[in-house]
């Protein structure tokens, strides 16, 4: 899991609305502390905060913000939920490395 320094984490749908409300490319992943997935596309996540530094990513744990999972319709984890300018457009669920790339290539 990445730490709270590297990635900020969301701890309540406040913090997830003021998140998206962001001009440019917010992703959103929603992740759960037992998720085997998660922990095997964490250092991929980590090279896709540095490669775009103009994106905004955060994480969230599905259990602990079940009212954010609601709104965004996440079922699996992780899910990778992508917005534009506050606007969702696309989500990949699951450890898609490259998925993940297009999808916010799409958005820049």
């Amino acid at each position: 899991m990445a730490t709270a320094s590297e990635i900020p984490v969301l701890h309540s749908k406040a913090e997830y609305l003021k998140a998206v409300m962001y001009e440019g490319v917010t992703i959103l992943e929603g992740t759960a502390t037992w998720c085997q997935n998660c922990k095997v596309i964490a250092p991929e996540v980590q090279k896709m905060v540095a490669e775009y530094p103009d994106v905004k990513f955060y994480l969230y744990d599905v259990e602990e913000c079940e009212d954010i999972a609601h709104e965004l319709g996440v079922s699996q984890m992780p899910t990778f939920s992508i917005f534009k300018d506050g606007d969702i457009q696309e989500g990949v669920t699951g450890a898609k490395p490259k998925e993940i790339r297009k999808a916010i290539e799409g958005c820049l």
